[in-house]
């Protein structure tokens, strides 16, 4: 009967470290899961701003094309 006393109070302490553990691994989930949307985010701002520099990049290199040759160019500031 001690035996079966001391397994039953060595499997409590291990049932409250893995209870624990749960917590921790838990929270650090969330955690996880908090810092991926902030990275996402950011990702998706300089994805935006990115898309936005091509356009003023590409609407500024026509315009110097056009005032070049006279639209003569045909990416020859393209590639600038």
């Amino acid at each position: 009967m001690g035996n079966e006393i001391a397994k039953r109070i060595e499997l409590e302490k291990r049932e409250k470290m893995l209870h624990e553990r749960l917590t921790n691994d838990t929270r650090r989930l969330q955690s996880a899961r908090a810092h991926l949307k902030t990275c996402e985010e950011a990702l998706e701002h300089t994805l935006m701003e990115l898309h936005e520099v091509k356009e003023q990049k590409k609407a500024i290199t026509g315009l110097l094309e056009s005032m070049w040759n006279g639209g003569k160019a045909e990416g020859s500031l393209k590639k600038a």
